[in-house]
């Protein structure tokens, strides 16, 4: 039986590439193509009572695209959102979404100009 968490990651990866998007679980060499979507840190909280686990899960989800495309980036992090909103279950696991939050930065870090956006979402699972 796989980990809440690594359940959880796994449904938020398939989530990604249901939509169409381009996923990883790295960072994909420089001469990938824009748009993609990495699904990134990960960070929990497991609470264990005599019969059952359940706790709480903090997943970052990173997309990149081309500076002129920010417009196309905020669309699909709008249809991220919306599918992660939508996971009740994960390999046995319930999810409830607690918490979204996003941002959208300029990202310099390549000799191309992107636009980085960050979805950090927070899942109870029990």
């Amino acid at each position: 039986m796989k980990s809440p968490q690594q359940a959880i990651f796994d449904a938020v990866y398939a989530a990604s590439l249901r939509l169409g998007y381009a996923t990883y679980d790295y960072l994909p060499a420089r001469d990938a193509t824009y748009p993609f979507v990495f699904v990134g840190e990960q960070f929990d909280q497991d609470m264990r009572t005599k019969s059952n686990l359940y706790g709480r899960v903090q997943q970052t989800v990173h997309l990149y695209h081309d500076y002129r495309k920010r417009r196309e980036l905020t669309s699909m992090m709008d249809a991220i959102k919306v599918e992660l909103r939508r996971l009740k279950r994960a390999e046995g696991f319930s999810l409830v979404c607690r918490n979204i939050s996003a941002r959208t930065l300029t990202d310099d870090s390549t000799p191309d100009i992107l636009v980085h956006g960050i979805i950090e979402v927070e899942f109870q699972f029990n």
